[in-house]
């Protein structure tokens, strides 16, 4: 689904260290090594330093009065790595859109594969319009200050010091993904991904209903000497207009016709493009005509 494959191979902390050069004790090297940095990385609240002089490894540290964060590059690359587990490891999206596009295939009338659509898109979106953590994946609102989906990992992250400590010293499995952020974000894609399907196969099957057939250009001629042979053109119904003017002028009839509903009235309630359009038409045609 898109996946880089190149933030994957061009990862530069995974497996980089050795338990022993993650102790506190050696500060100094982490922060040469870019493990830590001093300057606020984050756009939003993390959670409260503790001030230690601990051999443990943390994220947030708080030594010789001054405050240390992980590296925010760091959070990248494993947010990387667990997208990748998600996206292409363990899950099998197309399963579940080859079942879509199957029960579609199933129904003959249009108008029954876009009810079909529109109930699995409800469905789907049932399951999560109440969780507000969807709604930042979905890019849908923001959530207690977290802008997009990257920052709310990257803050969940900040407490997983052991997942971090195991990505920088050596090859980390899927088990070892935090469960709390590996099921929901495994959840999401998988809904966001068929709603989206969803919503793409009715925007085609929409526009396919909707475009008119293609007609070659001698039987538009014979169309048009036929319309301009028509005595009660102006009695006709904006409705069969628009029916008979989508093959000629290959526009959608329902368009067509609500150009002519406006017509039907004075011309002082009819929008300024509307006059503009139809001053621009009569100096054309009185141009084309000398």
């Amino acid at each position: 689904m898109n996946f880089n494959y190149e933030d994957i191979e061009n990862r530069k902390f995974v497996k980089k260290f050795n338990i022993k050069d993650l102790e506190l004790s050696n500060i100094d090297s982490l922060i040469f090594n870019n493990v830590y940095t001093e300057n606020e990385p984050f756009q939003f609240e993390i959670s409260s330093f503790t001030k230690t002089e601990s051999t443990e490894f943390e994220t947030n540290i708080y030594l010789n009065s001054k405050k240390y964060h992980l590296n925010e590059t760091i959070l990248k690359e494993i947010y990387v790595s667990i997208r990748f587990f998600i996206e292409i490891v363990t899950t099998d999206v197309e399963f579940d859109l080859n079942k879509i596009l199957t029960n579609i295939e199933a129904r003959i009338e249009k108008t029954d594969k876009i009810k079909y659509l529109q109930k699995k898109h409800r469905d789907l979106y049932s399951k999560v319009k109440n969780e507000s953590e969807y709604l930042v994946y979905a890019e849908i609102k923001e959530l207690n200050g977290y802008l997009n989906w990257e920052d709310l990992v990257f803050d969940y992250l900040s407490g997983e010091s052991e997942f971090i400590k195991k990505y920088l010293t050596s090859d980390f499995e899927i088990s070892d993904i935090p469960k709390h952020i590996f099921e929901m974000w495994k959840k999401y894609y998988l809904i966001k991904t068929q709603i989206d399907f969803c919503k793409e196969q009715i925007n085609v099957l929409q526009s396919i209903e909707n475009k008119p057939n293609f007609i070659d250009t001698s039987l538009q001629v014979f169309l048009l000497e036929e319309i301009i042979n028509i005595k009660d053109w102006s009695s006709i119904s904006a409705t069969k207009k628009g029916n008979i003017l989508c093959h000629l002028l290959g526009k959608n009839k329902d368009n067509i016709k609500k150009i002519y509903l406006e017509l039907d009235k004075k011309s002082s309630e009819n929008s300024e493009k509307l006059l503009n359009d139809r001053k621009k038409a009569d100096e054309i045609i009185k141009k084309l005509l000398g």
